[in-house]
Formats: C-alpha cells, structure tokens, sequence
C-alpha cells in the first residue's frame, strides 16, 4: 500500500455502464472547456459487477488522498444502482470517496438519491454545474455557493438553488482533446407535454440547438481520428433548427445535413432520425424524408406512437393522432424508409380494450412492413405520471406480441421494464417511506 505521501492527490471517476457513457462525454467536454479543469485526473471504471466496482475503487484509493466517484443514471437504472452504492458504503470511512449523482433520476429526485448514499446531486443541465463542482472539491473548498446542488450534510439535505441552463454553444459538442466520441447532441428541450415523460421538465420546454459550426468542429475533428459514423442526440431530430419545436425549418435541417455529407463525404456514414434521436410522427412529412434520403444513411426512421387507442393518446397529452402515425408510416415507406415504431403498454388506467386497441394497430402497422418497438410503461420521478403503477399485461395481450416476435415483427424490452418498474417501485418506498418515488 502507498504512503500518504506517495499518493496522487485526487481524481474524478466516471462509473461508465452502457446507458450513461453519452452523458459522461458532455461532462468531459465541459471539464475541457474549463483550463482550470482541464488536468484533472479522470479514471474510468468499466467493471460489470459492484463486486468488482468495490475493488476495484478499493485499490484506487491505495493510489489516491481523495476521489470522486460520478454517477448518471435514468430511473430504469436506479435499483441496480442504488444495490452498487449500498456495497460502496464501507469504502467511505475516512471521507475519502465522494459519490455525485446526477442525470434523468437524480435530477428528478435528488432527496431519494443522498437517501440511498449519495454525498451530492447535480440537477438539471450538468455543463454549468460539474465544473465548479470538480474545482471546489478538488481545492477541498464548499460546494455550498454552486447553484443546483442538493448536499448530504450533518445537518440535513441543502439545496443550494435553482441551476443555470446550459447554452450548448459554452461547450464542445465532443470532448475531442481526451479523444473520446461518440453521438453529438444537437438539440435538448421539448417543448411537448407527455404525461409519461421527465424530458420537458428536467431540460425545459423551450428548444436549444447547437449551431451548425459548433456541430461541423465536432465531425472535422472525428473525420480526422477515422470516426465516420455520425449519429445525434435529439428528443426530435427533424426538428433541429426550428424556432419553438412545433413547426420545422427545413432550411436549417439542409444547412446541417449538407454540411455533414460534405465533410464525411461518401466514405462516411450519417443516421439522422435513428437511436438516440428518433422523431415525431406528424413531422414525417415528404419535404424533410426528401432530404433524409438525399444525405443520410439510414433507411429506417424510429418514431414513437406510444398507444394505438384515440383516448389514451389525449389522456397522456401526446400531441398527435393515430391517423398521423399511419401517414408517418405511409410517408416514410413511400421514400423506401422502414418504420420502426414505439409503443407503450401498462399505462396508468390503461383497460384492456385500449392495450388491444394498440396490438390490433401494431398488428396493422406491422402487416404494411413496419417494425414494433414496444415497452412497459415505467413511472418516471417528475412526469406527470411519476406516482403512478403501471397497469398489468393481461396474458392474452402479452400472447399476441409474442406471436409479433416470432414472425420477426416486434422487438424490445417489454417483459424486462416490468419488472424493473416493479423493482423501482420498492426502492422508492425503501428511501422516501409514503411517497412513490
């Protein structure tokens, strides 16, 4: 074991599993823009247990006075994570591991995070937070007077104020100096009002976009490290350029898909519409699948229908109507793009005449060349519908999809967010004892 003296002073860990590895670039990048920052030792952890999290953190703290161990995550993730943080808590003696937490879930409830054994939460945009949160830990200075924290303290939770929002323009899209890329964010905000979803109310309802330059630096700059896959990050990538995110501006979406084909040319490849930056239905309109055709990839477009019943679809303020998937579908197809459309069962009050409702359209949608993408509705802290138990899948249902599976129709995750709605559920109540999350 190191002395004291031989030890490295500090370094920033990013606990990285496959659902949070976009995040941590933003943070990276953000870090880079900061020279204060930018020598700031990063360690990566990758292990696949929290077995081997806890030692592998154990054997880093031979080598290190301090360190700070990040974590992001979505409410899928949370009972996994809060198991790994329980098993963490044996390191923390001595007040030498530092666990920040943030991301969808922490962001949505910070006070059951610190709960679970969290020291700090970061809220909201991350850009304008993580920064100052490294300097002042690193300087062993208060992290009280950096906006959008929520502090585990001896005296109880602080929440030292409202965060700042990010302007995408402050930081690069990529943090290219450490060499890591990945998908480039292009727009965040929704200004949309699903009931089901924490998107609007953790990043807002006013739409941000990063500029075209700002965008083009990030792909010179994977063009020239032999990156030429191209993919983006956008809760409705036909929406890019557009004012309030209701009416597109095919203007800006040509001014950024010619200037990514110029650069990559045709020795790269773009995906535009595709995961992470699927599209709304009533967007998929002829004048904009032209120009998807003309420059990117893909020939598939990945747009969410979320329930094939009218009633459900107003219940959970969706914004559009089962007729605009149809013609979302018949548009796409008409341009040689495959549908792959999302639906959500299980939801709040959900009968089981409006889940069959949804399998009768997906069965429909299916037997004109669509894929399906279904899910298991999952309460997400602060939506709408973050206190409320999905509804069961009634065998029958569950029956009929299988039967979508095995012709090669319908893919997902269904049975799986099940149970792990049920899993959050109960750690819910473990940590905030009357409250659903």
């Amino acid at each position: 074991m190191c002395s004291r003296s031989e030890r490295a002073p500090h370094a920033v860990v990013f606990r990285c599993q496959p659902w949070n590895r976009y995040s941590f670039l933003a943070l990276l990048a953000c870090l880079e823009a900061q020279p204060q920052n930018h020598l700031t030792p990063i360690l990566w952890l990758n292990t696949r247990t929290k077995a081997e999290a806890v030692s592998t953190l154990h054997r880093w703290l031979e080598t290190h006075d301090r360190l700070m161990v990040v974590y992001s995550f979505m409410s899928p993730q949370w009972p996994e994570t809060a198991q790994e943080v329980r098993a963490l808590q044996p390191l923390r003696k001595g007040g030498r591991l530092m666990l920040a937490a943030g991301g969808p879930h922490p962001s949505a409830s910070p006070r059951s995070v610190l709960r679970a054994g969290f020291d700090v939460v970061c809220r909201g945009d991350g850009e304008p937070i993580f920064p100052q949160l490294v300097g002042q830990w690193a300087r062993k200075a208060s992290l009280h007077f950096i906006p959008g924290l929520y502090l585990d303290t001896p005296t109880g939770v602080v929440f030292t104020g409202q965060p700042l929002k990010a302007f995408l323009e402050d930081v690069p899209a990529l943090p290219v100096a450490h060499g890591k890329f990945g998908p480039i964010e292009i727009t965040r905000g929704c200004p949309y009002g699903c009931r089901y979803c924490q998107t609007p109310r953790l990043k807002g309802r006013s739409i941000r976009h990063r500029s075209p330059k700002a965008i083009f630096r990030a792909v010179e700059a994977m063009v020239e490290a032999g990156r030429m896959d191209l993919r983006f990050i956008s809760p409705n990538a036909l929406a890019y350029g557009s004012p309030d995110g209701r009416r597109p501006n095919a203007a800006a979406l040509q001014e950024l898909l010619s200037g990514l084909r110029h650069r990559v040319s045709h020795a790269g490849r773009i995906f535009f519409g595709t995961f992470p930056s699927e599209v709304r239905p009533e967007w998929v309109q002829p004048h904009l699948m032209e120009l998807l055709v003309r420059y990117a990839d893909n020939r598939q477009i990945v747009m969410g229908a979320q329930s094939g019943d009218p009633h459900m679809l107003q219940r959970m303020n969706r914004g559009h109507s089962v007729e605009d998937v149809r013609r979302a579908c018949a548009v796409a197809k008409s341009f040689g793009i495959r549908p792959v459309v999302d639906f959500i069962l299980g939801l709040p009050d959900e009968t089981y005449e409006q889940m069959s409702r949804s399998v009768d359209f997906m069965e429909e949608l299916a037997e004109t060349g669509a894929r399906i993408h279904a899910h298991t509705f999952m309460p997400l802290p602060g939506s709408p519908w973050g206190v409320r138990k999905p509804e069961p899948i009634p065998d029958t249902i569950q029956a009929r999809m299988e039967r979508l599976i095995s012709q090669g129709k319908l893919f997902g995750q269904w049975k799986a967010q099940a149970r792990l709605a049920l899993q959050a559920l109960r750690e819910a109540k473990r940590f905030l004892p009357g409250h659903s999350f």
